[in-house]
Formats: structure tokens, C-alpha cells, sequence
């Protein structure tokens, strides 16, 4: 009876020495970053307004800056995002790729509402520049930015 007592013992202490967790290796819940934000437009901007995505920010973290001109309805967003745990990947079909100043690559996308560049940003965030305009319900036709307008919006939040 002494030696079952004795190495239900035993168990039990082993058995609590693999569960216990060590805190350090917690993952940091920290959503305070540092970007960069354009300061050149290819349209007048007279509004201007950020949000923070936060469903679950365990899982996803997205920061979406707007730019607007409310009389053109032209509009930009300049969207970082970040799967926790599983870095987001370009997928570069049907995008035209371009060097950045900075030596990235990014990959330019465009439809008849939007245009859009993407490329892969600092600290495991996606980062993209999306134009349209009127809620991107209209064709661009007259309001098309040429390709080198959201490259070098690309390189200034570099």
C-alpha cells in the first residue's frame, strides 16, 4: 500500500511539472506600433480618420488609415494587417510586381473601381494602399492614378 501511495505521488508531481506554464513564454498582446503615413497625395485629402480592427486581437490586428476628398468622393486607405502567429503572404498572381526605394517588392493590382499596391511591411504586417471612389461603387474612368502615384505612396510610409 506504502509503495502505491508513494508513486501516486510521484505521478502526480511529474504530472504537475509538465503542465505548469512558464509566463515568459506568454505571448506579447501589445497593439502599439509605430507607422509611417504619407504626407504627398495624388488628390486633395480634406478628411482624414483612423480605425483600429479589433475582433480578436489575438488572431488579427489591422490599422486602416483613410484618406478622402469628400467633393470627388476620391478616396485611400493605407491598411496594415497582421495574422498573429501566421505572417500574411502576397499572393502575386495577376499583380504586376515593382522594386521599392527601399529594395521590397510590392505588387501592383488594379479593376475598373480600384487600384491598389501591396507588399510585405515591417514586423510581420501586410501592408497595402486601396484607391476608389464613391465607396468604390464607380468606375474609376476619369479618376485613374497612374501606377508610379501608389508606388510613391509606398515609398514615403517606408
Amino acid at each position: 500500500m506504502r509503495n502505491i501511495s508513494f508513486s501516486f505521488l510521484v505521478m502526480i508531481f511529474l504530472l504537475s511539472g509538465c503542465s505548469s506554464s512558464n509566463p515568459t513564454e506568454e505571448r506579447s498582446k501589445s497593439m502599439l506600433y509605430d507607422f509611417y503615413e504619407p504626407y504627398r497625395f495624388p488628390f486633395e485629402v480634406n478628411e482624414v480618420r483612423t480605425e483600429i480592427a479589433i475582433d480578436n486581437p489575438d488572431v488579427l490586428q489591422q490599422y486602416i488609415f483613410h484618406y478622402k476628398n469628400k467633393q470627388t468622393t476620391q478616396e485611400l486607405r493605407y491598411i496594415l494587417s497582421k495574422v498573429i502567429d501566421e505572417p500574411e503572404k502576397i499572393s502575386s498572381q495577376g499583380k504586376q510586381p515593382f522594386e521599392l526605394e527601399n529594395g521590397k517588392q510590392a505588387y501592383y493590382e488594379e479593376d475598373e473601381t480600384s487600384q491598389s499596391i501591396w507588399w510585405e511591411g515591417e514586423k510581420g504586417f501586410l501592408a497595402r494602399f486601396v484607391y476608389y471612389i464613391n465607396g468604390n461603387l464607380n468606375q474609376l474612368n476619369n479618376y485613374k492614378l497612374d501606377e508610379s502615384d501608389l508606388i510613391d505612396l509606398a515609398n514615403q510610409v517606408q
